[in-house]
C-alpha cells in the first residue's frame, strides 16, 4: 500500500489543480461584479450569502478543472506512456479505474455546485463539460481549433453564475489569454502539426469570429437594459457606472505579465521548462486580471482582496511545486 501523501499527490497531479487558481478567479470576478451591480437582482447569485456564492462558484470551477485534466489523461494515457511516462495514470501510480471516478465525481461536484445557482447555471455547467469533452476527444488534434476552444471553454466557464452578464470585456479578456497562452505553450512544445500561415490565419480568423460574438452581445445586451456597457454599482442609495478610463489597470495588468513572462522564459535553458513556466503563470495571472477588472468597476476594496489572493495563490503554487519536488518525482511536472 503506498503512503497516502504519495496518492495524495498523485491526484493532484492528474487534476492539476495547482493550475486551477485561475478558473475560480474567473468566477468569483463575475460573481463580485454581478452582486455589486443591481441590474442583476433576478440572479441567484445575487441574494445568496457572500460566502455561500463566492463557495459555489469556487467548486464549480474545481470540479470543472480537474474533470477536464484527469479526462485528458484518461484520453492520452498510451500517447503519454511514450512521451510522457512520468504522468501518474502514464507510469502505473494511479489505476485508469480511479482516474475515471476521480473524473466522474469531479464532473458531479461541479453540477451540485452549479445547481445551487440556479436552472441556467447548471445547464452552462453541463455546455461547459460537454466543450470539455470535444476538446478532449477532438479539437485538441486540430491545432486552430483547440487553442480556439480553450478560450471558448474559459469564456462559457465565467458565464455560469450570470448567463447575462453585459459587461463581456473581461470575459473576452480571459478568453484571449487563453489563446495565448495555449498558442505558445503549442510553439514552445514543438507540438504538430507546426503553425504555418494557413493555420496562423485560421486561427486569428476564429479567434476574432468569437470576439465579435463576445463583445458583440455584450453591448447588445446592454442596449437591450437601456443601461451602460460598463458596470453599475451600488453605492448607498445610488447608482455609480464605472468610468470607462478604468481599462487601464487590465492594461497595466498586462503590461506585468508580459514583464514577468520575459523575465521567467528567458534563459530557462528548455522549451519545455518554457511551456511549463507559461502555463503556471498564465493560470495565476488570471487572478491578478481579476483584481485590476474590479479596480475598473469601481471596487477597490474587493479588488485588493482578489491582489491578496493571487500573492497567496502564487506562494501556494509555489510550494506545491516545492513539495513534489521534495518527493523524489521526476522533475518535469515541477
Amino acid at each position: 500500500m503506498r503512503p497516502v501523501a504519495a496518492r495524495i499527490l498523485d491526484a493532484f497531479q492528474l487534476t492539476r489543480l495547482s493550475l486551477a487558481f485561475g478558473a475560480v478567479c474567473e468566477l468569483w470576478l463575475v460573481t463580485l461584479l454581478t452582486r455589486a451591480d443591481p441590474r442583476y437582482v433576478h440572479l441567484p447569485v445575487y441574494h445568496m450569502p457572500l460566502w455561500k456564492a463566492l463557495g459555489c462558484t469556487m467548486l464549480a470551477a474545481l470540479g470543472l478543472f480537474a474533470f477536464a485534466a484527469s479526462l485528458n489523461d484518461l484520453l492520452d494515457v498510451r500517447h503519454d506512456r511514450r512521451f510522457a511516462p512520468d504522468r501518474p495514470l502514464a507510469a502505473g501510480r494511479i489505476r485508469a479505474s480511479s482516474a475515471a471516478f476521480l473524473s466522474f465525481g469531479a464532473l458531479m461536484l461541479a453540477i451540485v455546485s452549479a445547481s445551487a445557482m440556479g436552472e441556467v447555471a447548471l445547464v452552462l455547467t453541463c455546455v461547459v463539460a460537454g466543450a470539455i469533452m470535444f476538446y478532449d476527444a477532438v479539437a485538441k488534434h486540430i491545432p486552430a481549433l483547440g487553442i480556439v476552444t480553450v478560450g471558448v471553454v474559459h469564456a462559457m466557464n465565467m458565464f455560469i453564475p450570470n448567463h447575462t452578464l453585459g459587461f463581456t470585456l473581461p470575459v473576452w479578456w480571459s478568453m484571449s489569454h487563453a489563446v495565448a497562452i495555449a498558442a505558445s505553450v503549442h510553439r514552445f512544445e514543438g507540438k504538430r502539426p507546426y503553425f504555418g500561415t494557413r493555420r496562423i490565419l485560421s486561427l486569428a480568423a476564429a479567434w476574432l469570429l468569437c470576439s465579435a460574438v463576445l463583445l458583440g452581445g455584450g453591448a447588445w445586451a446592454s442596449q437591450g437594459q437601456g443601461t451602460s456597457y460598463w458596470p453599475q454599482v451600488a453605492s448607498g442609495d445610488h447608482v455609480v457606472t464605472a468610468s470607462p478610463a478604468g481599462i487601464v489597470w487590465p492594461v497595466l495588468a498586462l503590461a506585468g505579465f508580459l514583464l514577468l513572462v520575459r523575465g521567467k522564459v528567458a534563459g530557462t535553458g528548455g522549451d519545455a521548462v518554457a511551456a511549463e513556466k507559461l502555463r503556471r503563470y498564465g493560470a495565476m495571472w488570471q487572478a491578478v486580471y481579476a483584481a485590476a477588472w474590479l479596480l475598473a468597476a469601481g471596487m477597490p476594496a474587493e479588488a485588493a482582496g482578489m491582489a491578496v489572493l493571487a500573492v497567496v495563490g502564487l506562494v501556494a503554487m509555489t510550494v506545491l511545486k516545492e513539495v513534489n519536488g521534495l518527493s523524489g518525482r521526476p522533475i518535469g511536472w515541477r
